[in-house]
């Protein structure tokens, strides 16, 4: 009984060898479609990982520039001097026009506290609104909302 077994296993073709044999057979036909599908493929991935890098080095120079535009601040309020706060400004509405990462919503924030300052409540009050609407981030909302309730009892 066992031999008849093992003689009936040994005739059976193998699940593995069948499936290679078949794949080979497919590649073999179908080799120029083959090739093409990994090339492309390929240069799918590649794409993405060249997006991805790319979008990583923005984000780095966005974040570079905020703080270069937050050192400004900070020497403003510290010294006071207005070559400082018009160095801040320059530098948070560059940011605001290129919109692209958390940088951008940090620096419509302080743009706004600036013109808060300046004694421009209005263009301030648009923009606290506009972060509050838009930006992912809770923390930007709570303080943006607190900046327009203090706006509004002024």
């Amino acid at each position: 009984m066992a031999k008849k077994q093992t003689k009936e296993l040994i005739r059976k073709p193998d699940f593995l060898l069948k499936f290679i044999e078949t794949a080979y057979v497919f590649i073999r036909n179908n080799l120029r479609n083959f090739i093409i599908g990994i090339v492309i493929f390929f240069v799918a991935v590649l794409s993405v990982y060249g997006y991805t890098v790319y979008s990583h080095k923005q984000e780095e120079k966005a974040q570079a520039t905020l703080f270069q535009g937050i050192r400004s601040f900070e020497e403003y309020s510290q010294t006071g001097k207005q070559e400082s706060l018009a160095s801040a400004v320059n530098v948070f509405q560059t940011l605001v026009k290129e919109k692209r990462g958390k940088a951008y919503q940090i620096a419509r924030l302080y743009l706004a506290t600036i013109y808060a300052m300046q004694g421009k409540p209005e263009e301030a009050k648009t923009l606290y609104q506009d972060i509050i609407k838009s930006s992912p981030d809770t923390i930007l909302k709570t303080l943006a909302e607190q900046a327009v309730q203090n706006l509004e009892k002024k």
